[in-house]
């Protein structure tokens, strides 16, 4: 069946009082998310502030409800307030990123037509007017009272690991927490949104990679032998066991040498960002791990966008293969508690 279709019929059955602009609602944002920009992100967090204020809420699990194309609906009855900034950045950053294809949301119309029979014209009306963002009808918000934000579905799985992490915080007192997976992926990313929500640090394995005079082929030629592991072990492993200060070193690949000392007290939640950070050696320092994933094809359009073109054919020849045979070696993703896929 075709997804479109699909979507549609799903949302007729959970949503009997959709009318046809809904629907238009529902595969505008399925192609093209919320549709806009975001230039003004405080602005936005006080208008989610403003919404979250005036409904009821619910002590339900997460309500995240997926449109397709990787994009879901989160709806603000099922959070809470000190959740809201999060949301709004994971808001913020997919209207930034997903723009998706205008004449593909247009050709996707045609789909609801068998659903919403006799009104050909109201569709073509639309069409003609450049197919601008709607709001629900009268009657669906009469009926189901909707107030969410679209993001990536990753995002949903993120705000899941946060009431995790924060469950698990109430019963410990302390948490360690490792972010392993491909590059581009979001790792970076995830860590700051974990940071707006926590009182933590943040430990990048970017920080640990191997100084020019220890790069000698026998070390390179290792699974993750590019990363100084043997140095994080001893300047962070260590002391987070210990629960007594971490100080290291930052290398800088910038200048390929050592740049400013880092000096971080104990906080609740510690987590450790980045690529080779789930190494055998390591792997003792985490009560919690977590591995996003993307596809190859992901990756690249990623890492061109945020890299340049001559920047990306280093991590094709060199990067990705190096991390690839470090994943499949140690069984990295297979090892932590949670995959999360990013595409």
């Amino acid at each position: 069946m075709n997804m479109i279709h699909q979507l549609i019929q799903t949302h007729l059955t959970k949503y009997p009082h959709m009318e046809l602009i809904d629907g238009i609602k529902l595969l505008y944002q399925n192609e093209l998310g919320p549709g806009h920009m975001v230039s003004d992100e405080p602005a936005c967090l006080q208008r989610l502030y403003e919404e979250w204020e005036e409904i009821p809420h619910s002590s339900s699990p997460l309500a995240a409800e997926p449109i397709g194309n990787g994009l879901t609906r989160i709806y603000l009855d099922t959070l809470k307030r000190k959740e809201l900034p999060v949301l709004n950045a994971m808001f913020c950053q997919t209207a930034n990123e997903i723009h998706g294809d205008r004449e593909k949301f247009i050709q996707n119309l045609n789909c609801l037509l068998p659903y919403f029979p006799g009104q050909e014209d109201f569709l073509e009306e639309y069409k003609k007017q450049e197919a601008p963002s709607v709001s629900h009808s009268a009657s669906y918000h009469l009926a189901y009272r909707p107030s969410y934000r679209v993001v990536l579905q990753s995002h949903a799985d993120f705000l899941q690991l946060i009431r995790t992490l924060d469950s698990s915080l109430r019963e410990n007192a302390s948490l360690v927490l490792a972010i392993d997976g491909n590059c581009a992926s979001g790792k970076t990313t995830l860590s700051r949104l974990l940071a707006m929500y926590f009182d933590c640090n943040v430990i990048p394995m970017d920080d640990f990679f191997l100084p020019p005079g220890l790069r000698t082929p026998e070390r390179l030629a290792q699974p993750g032998g590019n990363v100084h592991y043997e140095r994080f072990a001893e300047e962070v492993m260590k002391p987070l066991q210990n629960g007594s200060n971490v100080s290291y070193r930052r290398f800088r690949c910038d200048i390929m040498n050592y740049g400013d000392t880092i000096t971080l007290s104990p906080k609740p939640l510690t987590i450790i960002e980045g690529s080779y950070c789930m190494r055998p050696e390591l792997r003792g320092l985490y009560q919690y791990s977590v591995f996003l994933s993307c596809s190859y094809d992901c990756q690249v359009a990623r890492i061109r966008a945020r890299n340049g073109e001559e920047m990306l054919k280093n991590f094709v020849s060199r990067w990705i293969p190096m991390e690839n045979a470090y994943f499949h070696a140690f069984q990295v993703k297979k090892s932590c508690s949670q995959v999360i896929p990013t595409d």
